[in-house]
């Protein structure tokens, strides 16, 4: 009967350890595509935003860009 209650044991335990490992699986996925719409929505965002150099605003006054004499 000893042995009887070893293997129960056993069994639980391995069941207890292949739960949490389907959990993790479980989690895991959704951890990575929440990373990759990140990634790439961070991609996107560098990509789309405005230059600084070489494109500027004209002043809203006619010949405010113009140096005076």
């Amino acid at each position: 009967m000893e042995k009887l209650a070893r293997v129960r044991r056993a069994e639980r335990r391995i069941v207890k350890v292949q739960r949490r490992v389907w959990l993790a699986q479980v989690l895991l996925w959704p951890a990575i595509v929440v990373g990759a719409v990140l990634s790439v929505g961070t991609l996107v965002w560098f990509l789309r935003r405005p230059s600084s150099g070489g494109r500027h605003e004209m002043p809203d006054l006619p010949g405010a860009h113009e140096t005076q004499p």
